[in-house]
């Protein structure tokens, strides 16, 4: 009896999905493939014709992955990657076990910031959308990120 990696692999191969599931590997894997901090500055963006091309955070760390390539490369380098390309952007980063959003606590207004709120609104004339605003103020004033 043949296993079922044995039957999809012809399968995949013939709709030219194989690059696509080795990508889709790359980024599943990529906490594992590249440790912290390295994970946490870079993302890979796509693989196209055997290149993986990789996000990086900020000018500093797209200067550092230069120096990094030959070491990248060997890591990616069984998932049919031939060549390593950076660019600087937004990063997408999953790290194990953080919660979505940092908690907040809420922190009463002090007279100054509901002054400002109110001179902010106070021009416009369409009721609700002067409270959506002031409302949305209100919150993000109120709002502050507990430090861990």
């Amino acid at each position: 009896m043949k296993r079922v990696g044995n039957l999809i692999s012809p399968l995949v191969a013939g709709l030219g999905l194989e690059e696509a599931v080795r990508f889709e590997r790359i980024k599943k894997e990529w906490s594992d493939i590249f440790r912290e901090p390295l994970s946490l500055h870079t993302s890979p963006c796509s693989l196209k014709h055997g290149e993986l091309l990789i996000t990086v955070d900020s000018p500093v760390w797209h200067q550092q992955l230069i120096f990094l390539k030959g070491e990248i490369l060997k890591n990616v380098s069984p998932f049919g990657v031939k060549d390593v390309r950076f660019r600087v952007g937004t990063v997408r980063t999953k790290t194990k076990g953080a919660p979505p959003n940092p908690p907040q606590k809420k922190i009463p207004l002090d007279r100054y910031s509901l002054q400002q709120i109110e001179e902010t609104v106070s021009g416009l004339e369409d009721g609700p959308l002067k409270e959506s605003i002031r409302k949305t103020m209100e919150k993000s004033l109120s709002a502050r990120k507990v430090k861990a």
